[in-house]
């Protein structure tokens, strides 16, 4: 029967880190579902390491983002549901495998390595709070975690990327969990503060500095300023948590002892000195701040439990019973629909019949502004009623900033009232504006739009034209073209506002054609020429036969 149980565990762990994932969904099941939380002693030491060797490279073959972080939840969160005898040798026998396999990670698969770390760690926060952070188990946890990383005996394993990337993101993990007791605290950083003196790694002594020390110092300093300028309420509670650890912790003696320790390595004392020598500053501008830091004793989290109150609503007894609320309601709702339905169905044909013209639609807009009044009891303090008079004011209104802005008269005449309600037309105009784009506009005042365009863009207008040759040439082909031999870029066409006054559209010139100047011969001998002997001969025939 043990040979037939240990051949089922050897083909469950292949499973695990089989390629196919169906298989390995199948065996992950059957691990984390069934067979570890019914687990109530500890495993053998080999079966132990199998057992987390087939996990790893089950995480090792999960792809996507998504799907590797949620087997990476599955794999942390048993922590919170195995039994408290086999969570510790799971915990323990988790880092150890990541030590012993950490050098045969690539690069691509990295990532979601440290998100595993990242996420055994917060489980391991949330497996001490959920003890009621128990000074005992405390220990219990943090001593597992150094001997498996930090204090680790095993020096045949060179997994040190695990105890960087664990000094990284401690604190972080941490920081959600916080206010702790002091007595807590203590055993919680006491591994880092024996790292910091006895270890000699420099690589691993900086992440705990940077990841731990630095953060401290950094909070505890704004947490001062804060509380020099007088913001309590600003203050965020990151900030008050990790700052009152900074300063009410006493780091500075606690360094101090560590620098000056005859069992100090020699390359670290000049580290811990400085970071002393910060906290210690830090410590005096506190005491001379007169404000007081100490992390409590004891803390009351019962406040955190209580859930949110639902508002009560008052509602009549009659409406209560028997369950007519729900129905009361669905009516109410219903009822309201029928009435913007109505209401807009009567807005269109108000629309219709008020097209022709605009002092029935004022009137008509002034009645719907009173009955909604009427209907609200008449609060409506928000509401403005357009009647003439505010129309004229608001016309006078802007006169006056058009005349300050010195625009012309036709701009501020387009917010003229008409003089008849009969000569309203809603008919709309297309303009082109210089981009060449069209818009719509209003022809109020009888066909004066494009007049009041006109003295929009005007000479006299504020608004000034810019010239850009990008937007505004048009590059138009050669009519007739020229042979295919004659390469000749196309002829370029102001349009808009890029023609300037004076200049008639046409081809851009760069530069004026230059006349060739005739070249000058050098001055020389003159010479005459004769006649040419043969002519001569036909001169002297001619006049000897007359």
């Amino acid at each position: 029967m043990a040979t037939n149980a240990s051949e089922a565990g050897r083909s469950l762990i292949k499973q695990l880190a089989f390629t196919q994932k169906s298989s390995r969904e199948k065996a992950l099941k059957l691990v984390l579902k069934s067979w570890l939380p019914s687990r109530s002693e500890q495993l053998p030491e080999e079966d132990a390491k199998k057992l987390w060797k087939g996990l790893f490279y089950c995480v090792w073959h999960s792809d996507k983002p998504l799907v590797q972080a949620d087997l990476i939840d599955r794999l942390a969160s048993l922590l919170l549901t195995l039994h408290s005898s086999f969570t510790v040798q799971y915990f323990s026998t988790f880092f150890l495998t990541m030590r012993r396999e950490w050098s045969g990670i690539d690069a691509l698969r990295l990532d979601k390595f440290y998100l595993l770390i990242r996420r055994f760690v917060s489980k391991s926060f949330s497996l001490m709070n959920k003890n009621s952070w128990d000074l005992e188990f405390v220990k219990l946890i943090v001593n597992c975690l150094d001997d498996a990383t930090f204090a680790s005996s095993d020096k045949l394993l060179q997994g040190k990327g695990v105890n960087y990337h664990v000094a990284s993101v401690f604190l972080d993990e941490l920081t959600p969990f916080l206010p702790v007791k002091v007595s807590v605290l203590e055993v919680l950083f006491k591994p880092f503060f024996t790292v910091v003196g006895k270890l000699p790694d420099k690589v691993l002594l900086g992440k705990i500095k940077i990841g731990l020390f630095d953060v401290l110092l950094k909070n505890g300093k704004k947490l001062l300023e804060i509380k020099k300028s007088g913001g309590d309420e600003v203050a965020d509670g990151d900030i008050v948590n990790l700052g009152t650890i900074a300063l009410g912790m006493g780091f500075a003696s606690k360094l101090f002892e560590l620098g000056s320790a005859p069992d100090c390595v020699q390359g670290n004392r000049k580290i811990l000195f400085e970071m002393h020598r910060e906290f210690l500053q830090l410590e005096k501008d506190a005491v001379n701040s007169g404000f007081e830091f100490s992390v409590p004793d004891s803390v009351d989290r019962d406040d955190e439990e209580v859930p949110d109150l639902v508002p009560i609503v008052e509602v009549d007894a009659d409406v209560v019973q028997n369950g007519k609320l729900l129905k009361k309601c669905k009516k109410e709702k219903k009822g309201s629909v029928d009435k913007a339905k109505k209401e807009k169905k009567s807005k269109k044909k108000n629309k219709k019949s008020d097209a022709s013209g605009l002092s029935s639609e004022m009137n008509s807009a002034e009645n719907g502004d009173k009955n909604a009044a009427n209907e609200n009891g008449g609060n409506s303090i928000d509401e403005v009623v357009l009647t003439e008079s505010v129309i004229s004011n608001l016309q006078k209104q802007f006169e006056k900033v058009a005349a300050e802005a010195g625009l012309e008269d036709g701009v501020a005449s387009l917010c003229a009232t008409p003089k008849a309600a009969g000569d309203v037309s809603k008919k709309r105009k297309r303009t082109k504006n210089s981009k060449g784009k069209t818009s719509q506009d209003f022809d109020l005042n009888g066909g004066d739009a494009e007049d009041s365009a006109v003295a929009k863009s005007g000479d006299k207008s504020s608004k000034k034209v810019r010239f850009s040759m990008k937007n505004n040439l048009v590059w138009k082909p050669h009519s007739p073209l020229p042979p295919q031999s004659l390469r000749i870029p196309p002829s370029v066409t102001p349009r808009g506002s890029a023609l300037k006054q004076g200049v008639p559209p046409g081809p851009i010139r760069e530069m004026p054609l230059q006349n060739k100047k005739a070249k000058l011969k050098k001055a020389g001998r003159r010479t005459i020429i004769g006649v040419v002997p043969s002519v001569k001969r036909m001169k002297k025939l001619r006049s000897l036969s007359v």
